[in-house]
């Protein structure tokens, strides 16, 4: 028991020492973080889930992109005006 509350203890101090480096560095180290976020995806193969995920973020904005012009188009003209 005695291990878990020490182990629980140095867990949160440092938790909370790398959120406090966190915020003093700001923009540069979120920005750093993502740098290798991208070169650790960048390494996988394509079949590892985060890479489909990403890659499906775009198929289905266009997905969006065309259902958002067809309902547009369908849309009678006495609907459009009440959206606007």
């Amino acid at each position: 028991m005695r291990r878990l509350v020490v182990f629980l203890v140095v867990a949160v101090g440092t938790y909370l020492a790398v959120r406090k480096m966190a915020e003093s560095m700001g923009p540069a180290m979120r920005e750093h973080s993502a740098e290798m976020c991208d070169r650790m995806l960048a390494g996988m193969p394509e079949s590892f889930p985060p890479n489909r995920m990403m890659a499906d973020l775009q198929s289905l904005q266009d997905k969006t992109d065309r259902i958002l012009e067809m309902l547009d188009g369908s849309q009678p003209e006495t609907l459009r005006d009440q959206d606007e």
